[in-house]
């Protein structure tokens, strides 16, 4: 009887344990799974962020050309008055 109580004993006990290990590979493949996609997420924000480096140098070169022409070369941007509108007449037009 003792020997009985023993091995039922031990029984619930390794069921426990297997139990246990198969919740925990559970938790351990949805974290894998959430660690994933997460740097799948990383790696769109830092080409994103790069992206967006790449357009503010594009716009700092601009404005940069623009300074320069201005200050070394002295040109302006024409006004109205400057500017003179070309009219193309259509030569096949009836």
């Amino acid at each position: 009887m003792k020997t009985l109580v023993v091995v039922a004993a031990l029984a619930a006990a390794n069921f426990c344990t297997a139990v246990a290990v198969v919740y925990s590979k559970h938790l351990s493949r949805g974290a894998t799974t959430d660690i994933s996609r997460n740097q799948h997420q990383i790696d769109e924000l830092d080409v994103q962020w790069s992206q967006l480096q790449i357009e503010e140098g594009t716009f700092s070169e601009h404005g940069l050309v623009e300074r320069t022409a201005r200050d070394r070369l002295g040109m302006v941007l024409p006004g109205i008055d400057d500017s003179k509108m070309i009219v193309r007449h259509n030569e096949n037009a009836n």
